[in-house]
């Protein structure tokens, strides 16, 4: 049996919002690229966004979606469209997408794996399940934790605020160690 391939896709927000909690996806994608010794992220048109990948027979391809958090789903059906272009008929059998998200319903750093189901109002995964019209991906979500309140408003500028230094860190120390885990557990 070929050895399974895993396209790891990181869903956040561009821009002024990179680092912010809403982005926890692509800060552990930086974080795997750089643990993982893989190069720089670089963009690709074939992709409609950054990848990273290592050498021919590596296991893991790491995308981020370039798109606004709630509408990228397209952004990932590409990627993943790609990615599926590139493998041999034997490999795409056993190929597998992950979606790396944010998780407010999550204490900091604490790590969720999740094959299908319901999105929990998560609309970046709601856009993946309206994009690729299935349920059926892992999801990997990284706790960023909730405010007190449940105002929208609240809520809203918490996950659009920028990640602390002690977020930052418990992402590294804490999350980094448990998304790799569980990365190599789906690759068998």
């Amino acid at each position: 049996m070929a050895q399974r391939r895993i396209l790891v896709c990181s869903i956040g927000n561009p821009g002024q919002y990179l680092n912010t909690r809403h982005s926890a996806g692509h800060t552990l994608s930086n974080l795997l690229q750089g643990t993982l010794a893989f190069p720089p992220f670089r963009k690709s048109a074939s992709y409609g966004g950054n990848v990273s990948m290592g050498g021919f027979d590596s296991t893991y391809t790491l995308f981020q979606s370039p798109s606004l958090m709630n509408v990228s789903g397209k952004s990932v059906k590409k990627a993943w469209k790609a990615f599926m272009a590139e493998l041999s008929e034997e490999e795409k059998k056993n190929a597998l997408l992950v979606v790396l998200h944010d998780e407010l319903e999550a204490a900091p750093g604490r790590v969720k794996v999740k094959k299908g189901g319901s999105a929990k109002g998560h609309n970046g995964i709601v856009s993946c399940v309206e994009s690729l019209g299935s349920k059926d991906f892992c999801r990997i979500g990284i706790g960023i934790g909730r405010p007190d309140s449940r105002d929208r408003e609240t809520v809203s500028g918490y996950v659009l605020g920028k990640m602390t230094s002690h977020e930052k860190d418990t992402l590294k120390m804490e999350s980094l160690p448990e998304v790799l885990a569980a990365l190599e557990k789906l690759s068998v």
